[in-house]
């Protein structure tokens, strides 16, 4: 058995270790909720995108898929309503949505409290518009929740990038939270 691969790397390669330190990584607000961004396909070798998520009452994205990239989320605290296709689920504390690409999707924080989200893209590159397109933190605001207007405006400052993210603003009809909000 040989440690090294035909590339010449082997698994003594720290190299391809990604590591992102506590309190790394880019913060953004998108869609009224704040992301630390602590992976992206721009790091090592983009295979993976990876969110820290604080999504406040009533916030999250609208309806929108990925063509190429699976997201997974685990609910780390708070309840979470999830459109996957045309059915809602709705996941609390230590719940974990997969979405396989081309699945259109969405969530918004139903609880009563903020809620803490860990997800992920593979392979990583929706997250990107977070980078490129969320809104800059301001000390002492909130951020706001974008509607279709605000979203549009987003997706056209970074369709040259090609993000492999798709809105559906027209389907939000189809997500439909028990006991949450519209």
């Amino acid at each position: 058995m040989s440690l090294i691969q035909p590339d010449g790397k082997g698994m003594f390669d720290s190299g391809r270790v990604l590591y992102t330190p506590a309190g790394g990584g880019t913060v953004k607000w998108v869609s009224g909720d704040v992301y630390r961004v602590l992976t992206s396909a721009e790091d090592g070798t983009g295979s993976i995108g990876f969110i820290d998520g604080q999504v406040p009452v009533g916030a999250g994205p609208l309806p929108h898929l990925h063509k190429h990239s699976d997201e997974s989320f685990f609910v780390v605290s708070g309840t979470i309503a999830f459109l996957g296709g045309e059915k809602t689920v709705t996941a609390e504390a230590g719940g974990f949505v997969h979405v396989p690409r081309g699945t259109l999707h969405r969530f918004m924080n139903v609880g009563d409290e903020e809620a803490r989200l860990l997800f992920f893209f593979t392979p990583g590159g929706p997250e990107l518009m977070f980078l490129y397109g969320g809104d800059e933190p301001k000390p002492g605001s909130a951020p706001i929740i974008w509607d279709a207007d605000r979203t549009a405006e987003v997706m056209a400052t970074v369709a040259e990038r090609n993000l492999d993210l798709e809105y559906h603003t027209e389907l939000n009809y189809l997500f439909k939270p028990e006991g949450g909000r519209p």
